[in-house]
């Protein structure tokens, strides 16, 4: 695949409180703001169920500014979560420019973002990682930095970037900047852009991505992944046993 091998890099999403979100951003109470996100942040986690979503990507690569490749495709992600609580995601491409994707063989895929259905929360924003970064607060917006390192400070100094809320104080967009240098040695993007909204899983409301744009710069290279997610639903497994090989067949409902 050379130059245009894909990257996985790790985006996040967040869930937050409605009860009195609002009421306390406009006072700017940054404490309170911080402390009812984590305390809603650690609930989403646990009750997240296994659910599945249809992702629809271009991708791109530009060498100084000029279009070296643009791919489109479209996916079938999975989250599930593992005996062990832990939420794991992965992904099948179902079609590939325009026609039915391969069973075999490899895809070129100038960049790929994994991992953010299945994270959980941004990291800035749990309650064991606030420390590591600086806050302020201004009506909707909730501006945060890099502020030092730690045991449980992994973000890349010079980090920084905003949350938008709605008026009911869920999320409705977030921004992260990272310097592209530090960025391709950890492997994460340097810039990305996630639109929210609400998904009922199991009768409960989550805030999942429905827009992500994300950029990965390589010096004279720049690498995109745009991607709208739709038909989030509950994934439901059951295993049969195929006669002729005797393995497992997981099928979902």
């Amino acid at each position: 695949m050379g130059r245009h091998s894909a990257l996985s890099v790790f985006l996040l999403l967040v869930a937050f409180a409605k009860s009195d979100a609002q009421a306390a951003t406009a006072n700017g109470d940054a404490t309170t703001v911080l402390q009812r996100m984590a305390r809603q942040s650690a609930e989403y986690r646990k009750t997240l169920p296994n659910f599945t979503c249809d992702e629809n990507v271009v991708s791109i690569a530009r060498h100084k500014r000029k279009l070296q490749l643009r791919i489109e495709f479209r996916a079938t992600i999975r989250v599930l979560r593992q005996p062990d609580g832990q939420l794991t995601e992965n992904f099948s491409i179902t079609n590939y420019m325009g026609k039915p994707a391969p069973e075999a063989g490899q895809l070129v895929i100038p960049a790929y973002v994994q991992g953010g259905l299945a994270r959980g929360v941004p990291s800035f924003f749990v309650a064991e990682k606030q420390s590591c970064y600086r806050y302020s607060i201004n009506g909707n917006r909730i501006d945060y930095a890099v502020q030092g390192g730690g045991p449980t400070c992994d973000e890349i100094p010079g980090t920084h970037g905003f949350a938008l809320l709605d008026a009911a104080g869920d999320m409705l967009h977030g921004e992260t900047h990272r310097p592209p240098i530090e960025a391709r040695k950890h492997n994460f993007t340097s810039f990305t852009s996630v639109d929210y909204a609400p998904v009922v899983l199991n009768g409960k409301t989550y805030r999942l991505p429905s827009h992500l744009y994300a950029e990965i710069a390589e010096g004279d290279w720049l690498r995109t992944f745009d991607a709208h997610y739709d038909s989030c639903k509950l994934f439901h497994a059951t295993v049969t046993i195929d006669p002729e090989s005797s393995k497992p067949i997981e099928d979902s409902k």
